[in-house]
């Protein structure tokens, strides 16, 4: 199906959204970690990854693939749903970072971890199905030490697909995902340029 790229529309609005809500679910859980609730902080840091991937990669991807007109959105949408919910199921990651791969290029490795592990391994398999036990109650909260490295590598992670989505030009919303991120560029350029001209003032 051919997604309508027009900025402002529905497509706009979705990558935002889904790009927003990945950031906002790693800023809870650094609250959540300086509050003394390193299970939850934990949670929340493996959900800004999982948003990322299903909502900005893979669920464009799938509704480019899967014939359809704009009249049955609504059934390419529960489709295209369905094919990112199959591969994740049972907590499980592998299928989802290939697909990834396979549509947009291979991840460049993480800074390994301390034990030199890979750190997209340790994510899959581990962290993931670490999350899925704390959220059940079949397993004790982690450390903060352990809750407060999941966040790091949330945040890493998160860096690492943004970039890859800037580089490849394969992903259907690649012009829409680019401009959102110069103008979050800019904003963000212009909030350090207001703070450092209250700085000076104030001085």
């Amino acid at each position: 199906m051919d997604l309508d790229r027009t900025p402002g529309r529905f497509w706009d609005a979705h990558l935002q959204r889904a790009v927003r809500m990945s950031r906002d679910s790693t800023d809870e859980a650094r609250r959540l970690l300086a509050a003394g609730f390193p299970g939850p902080a934990y949670v929340w840091g493996v959900r800004s990854v999982e948003i990322f991937v299903k909502e900005v990669m893979l669920r464009p991807a799938f509704l480019e693939e899967i014939e359809g007109t704009p009249d049955e959105f609504d059934k390419v949408w529960r489709l295209a749903d369905r094919k990112v919910r199959s591969l994740f199921k049972g907590g499980k990651w592998d299928q989802a970072l290939k697909k990834v791969e396979s549509s947009f290029g291979p991840l460049d490795p993480l800074p390994p971890t301390t034990d030199g592990e890979d750190v997209w391994k340790v994510w899959k398999s581990k962290v993931v199905s670490q999350r899925g036990n704390v959220v059940h109650g079949a397993a004790a909260d982690p450390s903060v030490d352990e809750a407060a490295l999941v966040v790091e590598w949330a945040d890493q992670m998160r860096t690492q697909l943004t970039l890859r989505l800037i580089a490849s030009s394969t992903h259907p919303l690649h012009d829409l995902f680019v401009a959102f991120f110069d103008m979050a560029k800019q904003a963000h350029e212009g909030e350090q340029g207001a703070t450092g001209s209250a700085s000076t003032a104030s001085a």
